[in-house]
């Protein structure tokens, strides 16, 4: 079993970035790769075969993604979750075009969950899934898991020497081990928190939550609001 963590990019960037990918062991050591959005198809969609075939996961691997795994309620602006952990994406009711700030980044995530989903058999909270213990897909968002980790509300830049350090050693302080003599970027950080939470799911399930409205899907086949994975604040 690993525990996986993709801090997400935009697939419809002109040139997009790698996504940065933490896996975790049962023993809590991190290693990191990358992986490469495929090429889009003709009309520019993202083809579910080639994101599964783009992002591979094992049979017993859980997933936790920075990125928005569903689309709001009919009418709604933002999720229920988004708007809690205050996540600065918000994701429309409607799959957003590309063009405009975090729209393709939106559309990328949600796409690669329905995929995941429906092609590659993981599992969601709420609609295949009852418990955080039995789903093996989860979305996070790192931003509030460092808050709820105590850093402080104007600290140092994440992607800074000290911000990073600061990370890295709130991870090390749970229980992670990192490769020796390499400080981590803020994104390879950023997955290897995901990859954590993942992690306590099976291995402390009453450390995490599950934050805002539950998981639907609508007469189209759209997956709606979702809950985020978080630490419990107990």
């Amino acid at each position: 079993m690993r525990f996986i963590g993709w801090d997400l990019t935009d697939p419809h960037a002109r040139t997009p970035r790698a996504v940065d990918e933490a896996r975790l062991d049962l023993g809590g050591r991190v290693a990191f790769d990358q992986r490469r959005w495929p090429g889009p198809t003709v009309d520019g969609g993202l083809a579910p075969e080639a994101l599964v075939a783009a992002f591979p996961v094992g049979a017993r691997d859980v997933v936790v993604v920075d990125g928005p795994h569903a689309l709001a309620r009919p009418g709604a602006r933002v999720r229920e979750s988004e708007r809690l952990s205050r996540a600065p994406g918000r994701t429309p009711d409607e799959l957003p075009a590309p063009g405009r700030p975090f729209s393709g980044f939106l559309r990328g995530s949600v796409l690669l969950f329905a995929a995941l989903r429906a092609r590659g058999g993981l599992p969601l909270l709420d609609v295949d899934a009852a418990t955080v213990g039995e789903a093996r897909l989860f979305e996070a968002f790192p931003g509030a898991v460092w808050r709820r980790l105590g850093a402080p509300r104007r600290g140092a830049r994440k992607a800074s020497r000290e911000g990073r350090e600061w990370r890295r050693e709130a991870l090390e302080a749970q229980g992670l081990t990192f490769p020796a003599g390499v400080l981590p970027t803020h994104d390879q950080l950023d997955a290897a928190a995901c990859a954590w939470l993942g992690w306590l799911t099976r291995t402390a399930p009453w450390r995490v939550t599950a934050v805002g409205a539950p998981l639907t899907v609508d007469a189209r086949g759209w997956l709606r609001e979702g809950r985020i994975l978080h630490l419990d604040a107990s």
